[in-house]
């Protein structure tokens, strides 16, 4: 079969409009959790990623007397799952305990269990260790079921290590303990309620586990529906998309001419060097300092000491960075003027580290993207992305730039100053 032919079979398969429309579906849908947890959190730190949320918001689903109205429903469900025989699970649980953070010493180290499921006039305890992106500190869950024995020692005892893959005890003696349990089953009993026809809950309460399901499928557990798919039709295509890849075309080489020929149009920066990732330029000001000619690494043909670079992933998306490189033995002073000269000045650098490297030292990084997604999509207007390229290089040469020029150049001048100072003692 020709190309063509292979790539009309492609284009007539009716999954495609499928697929498109699940990953569209995922892409788009509104997260609720995760747009309120970085309101919250301020720091663009997402609230589905702490284990305290995810450990609170269990605990409330697990206590049958909670606002939620499920009863114990879905404490029965999370027990059969942890093993416990439906005997002991028929019996009366509207007077369990459900303890967040259960508070315990075992050879003077101290602990918090995140969840503890107590019924004391069954006998029976389910005790729940979370983990969304952590690790089992060293022998905790051994800390943990000894204490619970030391404790509770009348009672049967179940023991659930909850991760979103379902990670087994790092020791092996613990693997016959406890349960691992993955946040996909979460989000399939989860996914049940909301789904489920009774009256209970009620319409508020099956939204909001509604908006968790979906965090979770987001964020903890991803749905294999969009993967399993695009295999499927990899498979049965496979010549016909690997004439697509084969072709595809690159952000990289799409961008770089359109950022040197906004840096050209700056009076006064000067195009330095490039890479595949990268294109950088320098002041010209810079010029009429030799020392600025002692910086080393960059490549052969270049020995810059400070550079200004747009740098630019896979993703076509450039943001801008400064640089200190290394020195040639002779700069080292320079180096240690220019970085404490910029850390007095936080304004307006956004200086990453707090100390000077022996290599390169990031000294600026706006990383907020410079361009969008709809910036490369399907049918691209590449002069609508040349002018906002060209718009936000302006602002920045016309503001932020100024200022950090100024802060280099007087640091340049002091330098000079001081070796001439130097030469003539």
């Amino acid at each position: 079969m020709g190309q063509a032919a292979l790539l009309r079979a492609l284009v007539s398969d009716e999954r495609l409009q499928r697929l498109e429309k699940l990953a569209h579906e995922q892409r788009h849908e509104f997260d609720a959790i995760d747009f309120i947890g970085q309101l919250r959190l301020k720091s663009g730190a997402s609230l589905w990623a702490s284990e305290e949320f995810h450990s609170d918001l269990l605990a409330w689903l697990l206590r049958p007397t909670a606002s939620h109205g499920l009863g114990d429903r879905f404490l029965r469900q999370l027990l059969r799952r942890a093993g416990v025989p439906e005997t002991l699970r028929s019996v009366d649980w509207s007077a369990v305990q459900v303890i967040r953070e259960w508070e315990h010493v075992v050879h003077g180290k101290q602990g918090y269990l995140d969840i503890l499921i107590l019924d004391e006039s069954a006998q029976i305890l389910c005790a729940i260790e979370n983990k969304t992106f952590s690790t089992e500190h060293h022998e905790q869950l051994t800390r943990y079921r000894n204490a619970l024995k030391f404790d509770y020692r009348t009672y049967t005892r179940y023991h659930v290590f909850l991760t979103p893959w379902g990670t087994e005890p790092y020791r092996d003696k613990e693997r016959g303990y406890w349960q691992p349990l993955t946040y996909a089953t979460i989000r399939e009993m989860v996914q049940q309620i909301v789904d489920s026809n009774d009256q209970s809950p009620n319409a508020d309460v099956r939204a909001f586990l509604r908006q968790y399901a979906t965090t979770l499928r987001r964020n903890l557990v991803p749905d294999t529906s969009v993967s399993q798919l695009a295999r499927q039709i990899y498979l049965e295509h496979r010549e016909a998309i690997e004439i697509i890849i084969a072709n595809r075309p690159s952000r990289s080489d799409e961008m770089k001419p359109l950022l040197k020929e906004a840096i050209k149009r700056q009076p006064g920066w000067m195009l330095e060097l490039e890479s595949d990732t990268f294109v950088g330029f320098r002041s010209a000001d810079w010029d009429q300092y030799e020392a600025t000619r002692s910086g080393t690494g960059w490549a052969p043909d270049s020995n810059t000491l400070l550079l200004f670079e747009f740098t630019i992933p896979t993703s076509g998306r450039p943001w801008l960075k400064l640089t200190l490189a290394r020195g040639n033995g002779s700069s080292d002073r320079l180096r240690e003027m220019l970085f404490e000269a910029i850390k007095e000045n936080p304004t307006p650098f956004r200086l990453k580290p707090t100390s000077l490297s022996e290599d390169w030292t990031l000294l600026h990084e706006e990383k907020d993207y410079i361009l969008s997604e709809s910036d490369f999509g399907a049918g691209w207007n590449e002069d609508r992305t040349r002018t906002k390229l060209r718009e936000w290089v302006e602002k920045f040469a016309s503001t932020a730039f100024p200022a950090m020029n100024d802060v280099i150049l007087r640091c340049l001048r002091e330098y000079e100053d001081d070796q001439r100072v130097s030469e003539a003692d």
